[in-house]
């Protein structure tokens, strides 16, 4: 009888590839879709802060039991628990349960980007940039010198890219996706910068494209299924951070969250 470690091992590249799009992708766009949808009501917003905290140990669990397992499958569950605690970051933020000091969530006068004004806009969202590092340093502690950390690095490719999403709407985007923010939380759109591309999106595209490239040559290479496996799912992000931040610097409307935005209902 075959290992899974065996079975791992014979699985082609675009097999695991396959599974990494699949994984990566569909969690990405129905878990964006169900917290915009959550958004409807008080009562839904508490509803979907109980879900994703539970969801957010079941992660935490997931990540230590698989911290030591090298299979492919065991990478797979690892993504998915650091994208569980990703997950109930988010959903606290859009609820507006997790965001900043109250003396700060009110809109500001437009003004040139600047170091003060940089401060201030983080300032605004303390809670939920503290509580981001904090889901970074715990998934960090459970894969710590472990032969899985296939979701401790996927971890820290959501908050690098979310980051340099964050920085470029700040400095000035062509599109930085006005509309999406629940009611409590449009203020935050007072810290978007002039709707014109800044000089940093195109150099984070870059950067993001080569780590990608680099990331997608290690998976076809690597003869190690977890590592394998792990890189193909960077990869994915990868290339869904591209798509993100390119997106950002054209005039066009997606429709991906259509859907959700419908059931939210404004």
């Amino acid at each position: 009888m075959l290992s899974d470690t065996d079975i791992a091992t014979r699985e082609t590249s675009l097999r695991v590839a396959l599974r990494s799009l699949v994984v990566v992708v569909f969690f990405w766009w129905s878990a964006t879709g169900i917290i915009f949808a959550l958004e409807r009501s008080e009562a839904t917003r508490a509803l979907g802060l109980v879900l994703a905290s539970g969801l957010a140990v079941w992660g935490a669990w997931l990540l230590y039991l698989e911290r030591d397992r090298g299979t492919a499958s065991g990478a797979r569950r690892s993504f998915l628990g650091s994208a569980f605690l990703w997950t109930w970051v988010q959903v606290a933020f859009y609820g507006g349960w997790l965001v900043g000091p109250r003396s700060l969530m009110v809109p500001v006068p437009a003004q040139s980007p600047s170091w003060a004004f940089a401060v201030q806009s983080v300032l605004s969202m303390l809670w939920y940039q503290l509580a981001m590092v904090a889901v970074l340093i715990v998934t960090g502690v459970l894969t710590a010198r472990r032969a899985n950390r296939a979701g401790w690095w996927s971890l820290v490719l959501f908050w690098v890219t979310h980051q340099a999403a964050s920085i470029n709407i700040f400095l000035g985007v062509e599109n930085p996706g006005r509309g999406f923010f629940p009611e409590s939380l449009t203020y935050l759109e007072s810290y978007f910068g002039p709707q014109r591309n800044s000089v940093l999106l195109p150099i984070s595209v870059a950067l993001l494209l080569m780590f990608t490239l680099r990331t997608i040559v290690h998976a076809l290479r690597d003869a190690s299924p977890v590592r394998r496996q792990g890189m193909m799912l960077l990869s994915v992000l990868g290339v869904l951070g591209v798509l993100e931040l390119s997106v950002l610097g054209m005039p066009v409307t997606l429709p991906f969250w259509q859907a959700f935005l419908d059931v939210r209902g404004y």
